[in-house]
């Protein structure tokens, strides 16, 4: 079958976000698969993966099909201890419009960056990265990336909301990773300027919020 799809033609709010999102706990594989005729097909995929199954069907499914007029599939993802989701779909327009717009697709993780944006997306990018690396780090929250430029990126949006930060490099199995997290009395903070929407990251955050 195919379907019409819709293609952004300039930045805003919803891609910044989806983008931070993809940037996060996304990856774009190019694969091959074999046809009946004997032929190898080259598959052009994008997947998102994530532990919450109601996160998938409340925020990134309608943000995909809103934005490209086409609905990801969601999948179990067969064999983990803990339920992970793969929320995937097949487009090749879709994938080189990611490509087009800055997306590294491969291995990532080190050399991810943001893409050239209008600086009032920042906000949401980040978001994105917040709703799906964002986490409990040191004594408060914050993200840990193998990426320097991701992190520099985070840095630089604390200091323009004069968000108080710790940033600190961490060694894990002979990797270094870089952690900037907020401490527990300014957290609060981060909900007011970062347009966050994964639910289990703000009642983590207003966990910590003072009564």
């Amino acid at each position: 079958m195919i379907y019409k799809i819709n293609l952004p033609k300039r930045w805003n709010e919803d891609l910044a976000y989806l983008f931070g999102l993809l940037l996060g706990d996304g990856s774009l594989p190019r694969t091959k698969s074999k046809r009946p005729t004997g032929k190898y097909q080259v598959r052009y995929m994008i997947y998102f993966f994530s532990n919450s199954l109601k996160f998938l069907e409340e925020v990134y499914v309608p943000l995909f099909s809103n934005l490209f007029g086409i609905k990801p599939k969601i999948k179990l993802v067969p064999n983990k201890i803990n339920p992970l989701y793969n929320c995937r779909i097949e487009s090749k327009v879709i994938y080189q419009f990611f490509e087009k717009k800055g997306y590294i697709s491969g291995r990532k993780a080190k050399i991810a960056k943001v893409p050239k944006m209008p600086k009032k997306y920042h906000s949401n990018l980040l978001a994105g990265l917040f709703d799906t690396d964002g986490g409990k780090k040191g004594g408060g929250f914050g993200l840990s990336t193998a990426s320097e430029n991701l992190a520099l990126f985070c840095i630089e949006m604390f200091k323009k909301n004069n968000i108080p930060y710790t940033s600190c490099p961490w060694h894990y199995h002979d990797h270094v990773y870089h952690q900037v997290y907020v401490n527990k009395p300014h957290m609060s903070k981060i909900l007011k300027t970062i347009p966050i929407k994964n639910e289990d990251k703000i009642r983590f955050i207003n966990s910590y919020v003072p009564r």
